[in-house]
Order: structure tokens, then sequence, then C-alpha cells
């Protein structure tokens, strides 16, 4: 292996590892959370007392469904972090497959998500897409980054 490809893997692995930090980060503040996030509020053009009045068992539902989301990440960001000390690291194309195939579909349905959401929102906080879509860029980066373990292991 010559010099620029242990730089790009150097790099690459510090991207996977920022990126599962992330996906922990992002997944904590869905799980522990006790309320709905503010932008669903905007989204919903309503606030906690009137949606509590109408039914309490939306923000119930709400709050469920962000610890399902929440535990998801918490989960895939272990996995990256897991995959990439024991097999990016090691340079077993494997994890460089799974990786891909355990976060893609997640990162690109919450980017979609958070833009129609972002959308429809006329006045108050909006979700931050900026991070799904930097999620997704540094998973590419990260993985074009360390294809060369691709063509290493053949």
């Amino acid at each position: 292996m010559n010099i620029t490809n242990s730089i790009k893997l150097k790099i690459s692995l510090y991207l996977l590892y920022i990126l599962a930090a992330v996906s922990i980060g992002f997944g904590s503040l869905y799980f522990f959370r006790n309320n709905i996030m503010p932008y669903h509020y905007s989204f919903l053009h309503t606030n906690f007392d009137e949606l509590n009045a109408f039914n309490p068992n939306i923000i119930k539902l709400m709050t469920a469904f962000m610890k399902i989301i929440g535990s998801s990440f918490i989960g895939i960001g272990l996995g990256i972090l897991i995959l990439t000390y024991k097999g990016i690291r090691l340079r077993k194309s494997s994890s460089w497959w799974t990786i891909l195939l355990i976060f893609t579909p997640a990162s690109v349905v919450t980017y979609i998500i958070t833009l129609i959401v972002s959308i429809n929102i006329t006045t108050g906080p909006k979700p931050p897409s900026w991070l799904a879509l930097l999620m997704i860029i540094m998973l590419v980066l990260s993985l074009l980054l360390s294809s060369e373990i691709l063509r290493k292991e053949k």
C-alpha cells in the first residue's frame, strides 16, 4: 500500500468515526427526548397546549416514533463504529459494503423527509436538513476514499 492510499484510508477512517458519532448523537437526541421537536410543532401549525388539548395521544405516539428513530440511529452509529474499527481499518471489503447498505437508506430517507417537512413549514423552526445532507456527503466521501480496499481484497 502506498502513502497516498494510506492517507486516504486514514481520512476515511476519521470521517467514518465522525459519522458514527453524529449518528449516535442524533439518535440520542431523539431517543432521550420526552417531547416532540420544535419543528414538529411548526409542521403541524400548532403548539404543545393546542395539540395536547386536541388529543394527548398524538404527542405520545410521535414521541414513541422519535424513540424508534433515535434507537435506530444509535444502532447504526454503533454499527458503523464497530465496522470501521474491526473492518475498514483492517481493509475488509465486507465492512465497506455493510456500512454502505446500513447507512444509505436511513440517511437518504431522513434527508428526503426533512426536506418535505421544511418545505411545508411557513413559520417557525425547521428541521436540520443540512445535517442529513452532511451525513450523506461524509458517507460518500469516506467510502470513496477507502474504496481501494475493494480492489486490494479481490
